[in-house]
């Protein structure tokens, strides 16, 4: 092993130490092709520069946005979309009003730019209106009835994707955020002005204020315990794939952020390793994990 080859394997070493993504072949060679323009001389000067103790948590995060795949889009996950608004969420809706907490906070975890994250806030609002918890207003706009307080946060490692999720604009082009949108979501979208012109590929639609006001993005580093109120509803799908011997304590920091009653989504190749008291379901493709309620009411 050359002295390129052997920082790039120190490099992924600390990578999985700090945030937990795995160090795989396909990821080490994702970087040696990202550090080949590189001189080896000046590689190694910046490769031990970053593993000192001093080394910016910046210049480890700046890393880490060339080593994860942040491709997503809107309606990414069409079956795990229609169990929520036909199975889950109207389950919980009605735990809600019969415990008397009319708080729903919802967790999507590992959100990239953001689309999942307002996705469900959409797919949320319309599965109340269908439960009679929400009213549809004169310009389209679906607002919660009175007592009802929704919260969906976005979370993700990369500053990068987390300032494009708060911005909250996408763009219509070709495989882009909207390739497989449904049309019932369009009514939570503004087209920004003097863009696209009479030609819908390349406008800018902007999620509407009735969207935003709910959600939020921050950053967070999953190896990390979400310094959050527990949730009733978490997302983590596509992002495990990322991690090996560190799997477990993302899953135990997830199911440590359920409320009683709360349910964990997980993507169709992600087995929670620990699920104490949590019962498994699924539908197709789909499987989720709840947490027992308090009163036994589930």
């Amino acid at each position: 092993m050359n002295s390129k080859q052997n920082i790039v394997h120190m490099l992924m070493q600390e990578v999985e130490r700090r945030y937990g993504i795995a160090p795989g072949d396909q990821v080490e060679r994702r970087l040696v092709r990202i550090f080949k323009p590189m001189a080896t001389a000046d590689l190694v000067c910046w490769g031990r520069t970053l593993l000192s103790p001093d080394a910016a948590e910046s210049e480890w995060l700046s890393l880490v946005e060339c080593l994860t795949v942040h491709e997503t889009y809107f309606n990414r996950d069409k079956e795990l979309m229609a169990v929520l608004a036909a199975e889950i969420l109207p389950r919980m809706f009605e735990r809600k009003k019969l415990s008397g907490d009319l708080r729903l906070r919802i967790w999507s975890a590992g959100c990239s730019s953001g689309e999942e994250t307002y996705n469900l806030a959409m797919v949320v609002l319309l599965a109340m209106k269908n439960a009679g918890c929400a009213r549809e207003c004169r310009d389209g706009s679906i607002v919660p009835l009175t007592g009802w307080n929704i919260s969906v946060v976005g979370s993700d490692i990369s500053s990068q994707m987390i300032r494009m999720a708060r911005n909250g604009t996408y763009s219509t082009v070709k495989m882009g955020s909207f390739r497989t949108m449904d049309p019932l979501l369009w009514r939570f979208f503004d087209q920004l002005e003097d863009e696209g012109g009479a030609n819908f590929e390349g406008r800018s639609m902007r999620v509407k204020s009735s969207i935003s006001e709910i959600t939020r993005f921050r950053q967070h580093n999953l190896l990390e315990p979400l310094p959050e109120e527990p949730f009733d509803l978490i997302l983590c799908r596509n992002v495990l794939i990322y991690f090996d011997k560190y799997k477990a304590t993302v899953q135990t920091h997830l199911c440590s952020s359920l409320a009683p009653g709360g349910t964990l989504v997980l993507g169709v190749t992600d087995t929670l390793l620990h699920r104490p008291a949590l019962e498994p379901h699924h539908r197709g493709g789909v499987f989720w994990y709840v947490k027992p309620a308090a009163g036994g009411l589930q």
